[in-house]
């Protein structure tokens, strides 16, 4: 039996060449997701558990093919995803993540990087067909299927998206109407009306050469925090009431005013990665392969010696009343419209950082021939705003500054990545004074 079905307008987006979402560039975007272990992974039973993941989630086992010029997605029932198995180490993972695949023969594959002490699972997935925190759970699906295999009692197949669902901006389209859209664009276009240039959120200045590092344009830098800062940094966002990501934000609004010119507080903007699936009915679990990201921004006055702590409180206000107000979702529907170009520049600006936080995951399950190292994350396209990926893996918390060297140099983001890490100690030294 084939199944398929057409790509919405959102998917046809992430399948076209230069594309945006709001200020992202998504056109044939990959999305990159992995783990780096201790030890030597076995190549023909991660080969069983690709073919395992393919069988439990059809977009994974799918093609996109264009009849009429339509293009549809078409599952392959007996797709087996390619692995590709070669020795490497972080240089030649980064060559990986530099690079554009070719999807015409499907739109899930594996890399397996075999170096001297430590091994690196590397999923390549097209993002057109998942978000981060669907391919986080499809990462945590495949250790606990790796495990298995090796013991061997291999699992039963996953049954949250054996069918093809429609596209989320078709779904979002069953829950939210027109004249909700209609009174969305009004409320930005007053907004833009009143917006002089003095009140347009600042950016960080370009000081890349614009042509970018030739061992790798696209970039990030890491900050991993050990369980005990983690858990302090949990613990103050709880004593002031507000989220973990609404702190993070905060301390890296700060770390990015650093690097703007201008005395006093200047208006900045942090972009939120915001899931869409708590907007569905009935809700979609993040274990179903699909593209349920949207996106939001929270405004904030920031002055170099602003408290993050203060910061994260305004964030965390404006992201509170963004969500009662359906932003990203109607942001998601807003943005299949034709829109004025004053509605266009004000939901196209861009952040002077975003954030795109996967929230607390559990270990991994790896077996007790192997010894977890860190997971890796990359979702980047040329000409994309900075942004810092966000995730705790058990108790260690990891934020990856990422940045396209064309745009930004290493040295500029290597200087906001150290504030960063400085505002995270502050904010815990400043904690454990005050008792």
């Amino acid at each position: 039996m084939t199944q398929q079905r057409l790509l919405s307008p959102f998917e046809t987006n992430y399948f076209a060449t230069d594309t945006l979402l709001g200020s992202v560039p998504i056109g044939g975007m990959p999305l990159f997701i992995g783990t780096t272990v201790h030890g030597a992974v076995d190549a023909a039973v991660l080969r069983r558990v690709l073919r395992e993941l393919a069988a439990g989630h059809v977009l994974l086992r799918s093609r996109v093919a264009a009849t009429d010029g339509v293009p549809r997605f078409q599952a392959d029932e007996g797709y087996a995803p390619p692995l590709e198995v070669r020795d490497g180490q972080i240089d030649d993972y980064w060559e990986l993540v530099n690079t554009r695949p070719d999807w015409s023969a499907g739109l899930f594959r594996a890399v397996l990087l075999r170096g001297t002490v430590e091994s690196r699972i590397v999923l390549v997935i097209h993002h057109g067909i998942s978000d981060g925190r669907s391919a986080f759970a499809l990462l945590d699906e495949m250790w606990r299927r790796y495990r298995a295999q090796v013991a061997g009692t291999a699992l039963p197949l996953e049954d949250s998206d054996r069918e093809l669902l429609a596209g989320v901006d078709e779904l979002l389209a069953q829950v939210t109407t027109d004249a909700e859209v209609d009174g969305f664009l009004a409320q930005v276009l007053d907004m833009a009306a009143s917006f002089g240039p003095e009140a347009a959120p600042r950016t960080l200045p370009h000081d890349g050469d614009g042509t970018g590092d030739p061992g790798g344009r696209l970039a990030l830098r890491r900050i991993e925090l050990p369980s005990r800062q983690t858990a302090e940094l949990v613990a103050v966002a709880r004593g002031q009431g507000i989220s973990v990501n609404s702190l993070l934000a905060g301390a890296a609004l700060v770390a990015v005013r650093a690097e703007i010119g201008g005395d006093g507080p200047l208006p900045l903007m942090c972009g939120h990665a915001a899931d869409l699936r708590p907007e569905l009915s009935p809700r979609l679990p993040v274990s179903t392969m699909l593209n349920c990201a949207s996106g939001a921004g929270t405004p904030a006055l920031v002055d170099r010696e602003s408290d993050p702590r203060a910061l994260g409180a305004v964030v965390d206000a404006t992201m509170r009343q963004m969500l009662d107000t359906r932003f990203p979702a109607l942001f998601m529907r807003a943005s299949q419209r034709t829109l004025t170009p004053e509605v266009a520049a004000i939901l196209s600006g861009a952040p002077a950082i975003a954030l795109s936080n996967m929230g607390r995951l559990p270990a991994h399950p790896v077996p007790e021939s192997l010894a977890f190292v860190r997971d890796e994350v990359f979702a980047m396209a040329a000409g994309m705003p900075p942004k810092m990926t966000v995730f705790t893996v058990g108790d260690r918390l990891t934020i990856q500054v990422e940045y396209d060297t064309a745009e930004h140099s290493h040295t500029q983001m290597g200087r906001v990545a150290e504030a960063m890490s400085d505002q995270l100690a502050w904010v815990t030294r400043a904690a454990a004074l005050r008792g």
